[in-house]
C-alpha cells in the first residue's frame, strides 16, 4: 500500500487574519510510512488565536523531525509511538500556557491530529476541529467535538468546552485502529465541516482512484472543497487535509 495526501488553508472572504494552521508530514523508509496531519484553529473569541495555532503546529513539526532522527519506521512499536504523541501533546499545551502567561493574554487553539505508522492510525483530539475516516463512499467522524450545549433566551447553542492553552492540565481524547488499502482520512477546521455535505465525502470516496492518485490530485481536492464551502456562504477561515491509502489500482504515476 502507498499513501498520498495534501492540505490547504484559506483565510476566507471576510476575515482579516487566518487563525487556522495546518501541516502534513509524510516519510517513507523501507516501504513503511510515518505520516502526521494536524489542523489547529485559534479560538476566535480570545486573543492572538493565530499565534496559538502557529505555535502548536511549529512544535508538531519539530517533534516529527526529532522522531525521524532516531526512529526506525519499520520496527518502532506503534503503541510506544502513540504514548510519545500523548506526552508531546502535554508539552504543546505547556508552550501555549507559557505564552499566555508571558504576554498576559487569553489565547488558545483546537488541535485535531492524525498519525499513521505502518498499518496503524491514531487520532488526538482537543477542541472542535474534526477527523473523518472513509472507505469507498462510507464515512464516519472519528473524533468527538469538545463542546457543550446551553439554552439561553429560548435558543440552544453549542459552546467550545476544551482547547490547547485553556489550563495547565490538558484534557484530550485519543483513538486508534488498523488501516487498510483504500482507507481515506480527512482532517478539517469548523470552517469546512459546518457546510460540508455527506455527498461531498461520498464523491471523494467514489472518485478516489481518479482524484487522489498523487499529491497534486489530493491538493486539488482540498482546494475544490474550500471553494465549495465559500460558494455555500462560509465566512470563517477554512482548512482541510486529506490522506489516502492507495490500492494497487491507484498505482501508475506518482
Amino acid at each position: 500500500m502507498k499513501w498520498t495526501g495534501a492540505c490547504a488553508t484559506y483565510i476566507g472572504n471576510t476575515r482579516k487574519v487566518n487563525q487556522d494552521a495546518i501541516w502534513l508530514g509524510s516519510t517513507k523508509r523501507g516501504g513503511a510510512y510515518f505520516i502526521v496531519l494536524a489542523v489547529c484553529d485559534g479560538i476566535g473569541g480570545l486573543e492572538r488565536g493565530e499565534v496559538a495555532s502557529s505555535l502548536v503546529i511549529e512544535h508538531i513539526r519539530e517533534w516529527y523531525a526529532g522522531l525521524l532522527q532516531w526512529m526506525d519506521i519499520s520496527t518502532v512499536d506503534p503503541d510506544v509511538l502513540h504514548a510519545h504523541l500523548k506526552d508531546a501533546a502535554e508539552e504543546w499545551n505547556r508552550v501555549v500556557c507559557a505564552y499566555r502567561e508571558q504576554y498576559q493574554v487569553r489565547t488558545g487553539t483546537t488541535l485535531s491530529l492524525l498519525m499513521l505508522i505502518r498499518d496503524r492510525y491514531y487520532t488526538l483530539q482537543i477542541g472542535d476541529s474534526r477527523i473523518y475516516g472513509g472507505r469507498g463512499d462510507s464515512w464516519r467522524q472519528l473524533t468527538a467535538d469538545d463542546s457543550v450545549t446551553r439554552t439561553k433566551n429560548g435558543r440552544t447553542k453549542s459552546y467550545l468546552d476544551n482547547f490547547v492553552g485553556k489550563q495547565g492540565d490538558l484534557r484530550f481524547s485519543s483513538t486508534g485502529g488498523i488501516v487498510q488499502a483504500g482507507d481515506l482520512f480527512l482532517v478539517c477546521s469548523d470552517g469546512l465541516y459546518r457546510r460540508l455535505q455527506a455527498e461531498d465525502l461520498r464523491e471523494i470516496g467514489s472518485k478516489a482512484r481518479e482524484w487522489l492518485r498523487d499529491e497534486a490530485g489530493a491538493e486539488a481536492v482540498c482546494r475544490e472543497l474550500i471553494g465549495r464551502m465559500l460558494q455555500r456562504g462560509e465566512s470563517d477561515n477554512i482548512s482541510v487535509g486529506i490522506v489516502a491509502g492507495r490500492k494497487k489500482l491507484f498505482e501508475g504515476r506518482g
